[in-house]
């Protein structure tokens, strides 16, 4: 009798144990566990599905969408080797093509496309650990970067998108540390308009394009300093919206009809699969999990589907070629 009282002691003392790491460490949202739809969600009818793998691996890059075709610019080779290479998706063929190459290898840099050309923006040079004030503009037409305003100081790993009418760029790693600073580049000139609710670096930013930019995640350090912040930027205000899972190396994009979504990521234990969504009045929605776990991933839509792009399966150095598409609903 005594021995089986143990026995069961043991058994119930395990399962406390299970329940206890799988509370700390499976990563829950707002609504639930990640993935479950929240109150009131408007999700896609169908999970995401796998694309053609790309030629390459790569994470760490800068990504946005420019003719209808996604741009993925610089970032980290699976060595851990910086690189320079410009590489084009075009999703009607769903084939890659060798963009122009940047001045130099650059990784953790953010990429912005008003409609006639691409920004690329700050990020850190080669393998060494310095942000740059370094703004690179393309125009497809005449095929090569050009020197554009310099960011009013450096920046890397920060997050921009385009509202519209002007480049929105926040957060980073900036001298001394952990930034929270809102710059604008209008009439070719940058200007401070504020700050984040917290000082973050690898956030995503997702635009309407209708002058709203949500910038949402990121982190404060290690991956055990983590936020969940969503700060809305439109006109000259700053608006703490809301809270999402913690997580930072994150992709972000904007999907009509449901707001600005958070994709991936990563902490301590794992990458994420985890997709959030939030619309202009902070309320939470969630969309299908992704097929494989990414940070340090790009995100972009095109044609009323979302596609998430390379990026690590594992925290730290971890590089993949696969792709995957979520046709957008309501």
């Amino acid at each position: 009798m005594l021995r089986r009282v143990l026995l069961g002691l043991i058994a119930i003392g395990l399962a406390v144990a299970v329940v206890g790491w799988l509370v700390r460490f499976q990563p829950w949202g707002p609504g639930g566990p990640i993935g479950s739809p929240l109150p009131g969600s408007h999700a896609a009818q169908a999970g995401w599905r796998l694309g053609a793998d790309a030629p390459f691996a790569r994470l760490e890059m800068a990504t946005a969408v420019l003719d209808d075709r996604i741009w993925l610019a610089g970032g980290l080779q699976p060595d851990g080797r910086a690189t320079d290479a410009v590489s084009v998706l075009h999703p009607e063929s769903g084939t890659w093509s060798e963009g122009p190459a940047l001045p130099a290898p650059r990784h953790h840099a953010a990429l912005a496309a008003d409609g006639e050309h691409l920004f690329f923006i700050g990020g850190y040079l080669g393998t060494t650990g310095a942000p740059l004030d370094e703004v690179w503009v393309l125009d497809p037409d005449t095929g090569s970067w050009q020197a554009g305003p310099p960011l009013p100081e450096p920046r890397g790993a920060g997050a921009a998108a385009h509202d519209g009418m002007r480049v929105v760029y926040a957060g980073g790693v900036g001298p001394g540390g952990i930034r929270a600073d809102v710059f604008v580049l209008e009439d070719g000139a940058w200007s401070r308009i504020g700050a984040l609710g917290r000082p973050r670096e690898h956030l995503g930013a997702a635009t309407d394009g209708a002058g709203r930019v949500w910038f949402m995640g990121g982190r404060q350090g290690g991956l055990n300093r983590n936020v969940g912040d969503v700060d809305l930027v439109e006109g000259s205000g700053i608006e703490p919206l809301t809270t999402v899972t913690p997580r930072g190396g994150v992709g972000a994009f904007f999907a009509p009809g449901v707001g600005a979504c958070l994709t991936g990521g990563e902490t301590p234990p794992f990458a994420l699969a985890t997709v959030e969504c939030v619309d202009e009045r902070g309320r939470l929605v969630a969309l299908p999990d992704m097929n494989q776990r990414r940070h340090g991933h790009g995100v972009a839509v095109v044609d009323g589907v979302a596609y998430a792009l390379l990026g690590g399966e594992d925290p730290g150095l971890s590089a993949s070629s696969t792709t995957e598409l979520l046709s957008l609903g309501s």
